[in-house]
């Protein structure tokens, strides 16, 4: 069982790893930071987890060749007081482990709103995109259309100065 809780912890500091890959810049470059302290701190922590552990049962060893000897009643009192030390550490290194493992949650739940947040400036992005292109469209249009207009209204034009040139023409022919 407690293989299985360090493999957890160790597999949520990779998953962190893996989610920061997501990020970009500045923002990554924090995540990997963090990560790396994370993994530090969890590290130390089960080191401290093993010679807590170690000591504990170096104690009880102690305890087992004190028993036997003729000061059995100060060994009782040295040994109870280890005890209580090893297990003191024993608590000090799980809880430094169970701290560990709620920051990495708290990462990796930052990550996810970040991924969230990310997810919809891409599809803002996409609407302003698909925004501009119609936009573009609707220009190249109206400028054809003004073209057109320009066109139209010069062949007016000529079409008037001819008609009064021939009417010139004939009035005084």
């Amino acid at each position: 069982k407690q293989w299985y809780q360090r493999r957890v912890r160790g597999d949520l500091i990779d998953q962190i790893e893996v989610e920061s890959h997501s990020a970009g810049g500045e923002q990554r470059r924090q995540i990997v930071s963090n990560v790396n302290n994370y993994r530090r701190d969890y590290e130390t922590h089960v080191k401290n987890l093993r010679k807590a552990r170690l000591t504990y049962a170096e104690d009880v060893e102690q305890q087992r060749s004190d028993l036997l000897g003729n000061e059995h009643k100060n060994t009782m009192v040295s040994n109870s007081e280890r005890l209580e030390r090893s297990s003191r550490r024993l608590e000090d290194g799980y809880r430094m482990a169970m701290e560990t493992e709620e920051i990495g949650q708290n990462v990796l739940n930052n990550l996810a709103q970040d991924r969230e947040k990310i997810n919809s400036a891409r599809n803002r992005l996409g609407n302003v995109d698909s925004s501009l292109s119609q936009s573009s469209r609707l220009l190249n249009n109206m400028y054809r259309r003004v073209i057109q207009n320009k066109v139209l209204m010069f062949g007016v034009g000529v079409v008037i100065i001819v008609i009064i040139v021939l009417a010139l023409y004939g009035m005084l022919k």
